[in-house]
């Protein structure tokens, strides 16, 4: 009898540890992550990061768009077919779900040993420079804008930079940053707009940042004037998408590496690459004050000619407006409603407008002074060279709106671009002009006729976009070269206004080579 109570005692013992082994294993599979894709779906994250990462109003609707979401779009919708999810999250965040496995995969980073211990790394896909970006007037900062000062330099400085939070500068500087000196010395914030703000209200000296993403942030939130960007970068290295240990496998690595290369052979990426990063680069340089000087210019010189026409032809203070307000807006009006773009541009920034309206009172009042006063020699002086200076003037805005004309065309993604890159300079510079003329009722119709105006930048337009394609080949996004070739633009129309009207040179005419046929 105790033979048989032992042997069942024993028996139950064994029986309760399978059942408890059993119970541990079901516990330990059912707390694990699922592995992505494996029911169709993979899951990621976005952060605003423009132009990688963003939203975009899109008809009313704000939309996320940029390159990276189109590429992983591209690949794991299209190709690999499966649903790709995209909710907001900040990148420290997002790099933490990334080593616990509650998200799959992340966009836009750099390999690092460190997250190689929770992380699959694809192929590169692209590249990205990180520069220093300072205040303009704080010339002793300015001087660490050279990445090589800065390495040097920036421990022993007392300055400031601002950092993100989560994001990796490169080795140096990651180095810099684990060090205890260097605690209080990098300012880490959630956002890059952040960390601008920051450092235009004095909180910090530097900030660390991608090339495209600071020229965007600066150009969308007016900054130009008191930030500058360090034309070398501290950093350039290879961006790559990055995998969960615990959700994904080497497999799937392989699949999206397969996947992104042949969208690249079939040109789909190049398509998305010029639609996200080069009107980027343009922006960067046609904000630049140097440039934003010679396109006010230009619309003050586009209206100052609608008033010269409206004092001629008598018309109202209003009908004034009218003829200063088309040559100076009517032609970039006429782009966007072709290219349907949602927003007109000269609605996106006021400061044409304003210069227009000012420059029509002033005029006023100026013309309506008293007889014998100052004013009078201003009046006398713009009615004998007022049509001289117009004309300088007026080639000025001409080369500024035929520049603006190719940016637009390749952030519409018009293409081919040799073909729509020229229309639109032609439309954004002489367009208005044309308007001007149909509400004056000239007959002789001089931009369309006699005059050679819009050939002029139809063809530096041609050449910009010429330019802005064989840049697409050098897979860089230093905006140097572009800035050369925009200046080069810029400067070859306006020299070859003049060499026209100093030579008075026409316009072919039509007219007479089907009377000599």
């Amino acid at each position: 009898m105790n033979n048989l109570s032992g042997w069942f005692v024993h028996r139950s013992a064994k029986l309760l540890l399978y059942c408890l082994g059993v119970l541990f294993v079901l516990i330990l599979y059912g707390s694990s992550p699922a592995f992505a894709a494996d029911n169709g779906h993979i899951k990621g994250g976005w952060y605003p990061w423009k132009p990688y990462q963003y939203l975009e109003k899109v008809s009313g609707l704000r939309q996320l768009t940029g390159l990276d979401v189109e590429l992983f779009r591209e690949v794991f919708e299209e190709e690999l077919g499966l649903t790709l999810e995209l909710p907001q999250i900040a990148w420290d965040r997002h790099q933490k779900n990334i080593q616990e496995g509650t998200t799959d995969v992340a966009a836009g980073a750099f390999k690092t040993a460190e997250r190689m211990n929770y992380a699959y790394f694809s192929e590169p896909y692209r590249k990205e420079d990180i520069v220093i970006i300072s205040s303009r007037k704080e010339l002793a900062a300015r001087r660490l804008l050279d990445p090589k000062v800065f390495l040097r330099d920036f421990q022993n400085s007392g300055f400031k930079a601002g950092v993100v939070a989560g994001y990796s500068y490169g080795n140096d500087v990651d180095e810099m940053m684990r060090k205890p000196q260097s605690l209080n010395r990098f300012v880490a914030t959630g956002s890059d707009l952040e960390n601008l703000i920051n450092l235009k209200e004095g909180r910090v000296d530097l900030v660390l940042i991608d090339r495209l993403v600071g020229g965007t942030l600066i150009s969308d939130n007016n900054l130009s004037t008191s930030l500058v960007i360090g034309r070398k970068p501290l950093f350039s290295g290879d961006i790559r998408a990055m995998f969960s240990r615990k959700t994904t496998t080497p497999a799937l690595v392989d699949k999206f590496n397969l996947a992104m290369q042949k969208i690249k052979d079939d040109g789909r990426f190049n398509g998305i690459v010029r639609g996200y990063l080069f009107p980027t680069v343009l922006g960067i340089t046609v904000g630049e004050p140097w440039f934003l000087a010679l396109e006010n210019i230009g619309t003050a010189a586009f209206a100052f000619s609608g008033i010269l026409l409206a004092n001629q032809d008598r018309f109202s203070l209003f009908g004034a407006f009218v003829l200063a307000s088309l040559p100076a807006v009517g032609g970039g009006i006429l782009r966007d409603l072709i290219v349907s773009r949602d927003r007109l541009g000269f609605m996106e920034s006021s400061h044409n407008l304003i210069i227009v309206i000012a420059l029509v009172l002033v005029s006023y009042f100026v013309m309506h002074m008293p007889g014998h006063s100052r004013f009078t020699k201003i009046t006398n002086f713009f009615k004998m060279k007022g049509p001289i200076l117009v004309q300088l003037l007026d080639a000025l805005g001409l080369a500024a709106f035929t520049v603006v004309g190719v940016i637009v065309a390749v952030g519409e993604r018009c293409e081919p671009l040799l073909l729509w890159g020229p229309i639109f300079s032609a439309l954004t510079g002489a367009g208005g002009a044309i308007l001007r003329d149909v509400i004056r009722a000239d007959a002789t119709h001089p931009t369309l006729k006699n005059v050679l105006y819009a050939e002029i930048s139809l063809f530096w337009g041609f050449v910009l976009s010429l330019f802005v394609i064989i840049y697409a080949e050098l897979n860089t996004t230093d905006p140097y070269p572009l800035g050369v070739a925009v200046f080069t633009t810029a400067l070859g129309c306006f020299l070859t206004r003049l060499v026209v009207i100093a030579k008075k040179i026409k316009a072919p005419s039509f007219w007479r080579l089907r009377r000599s046929a």
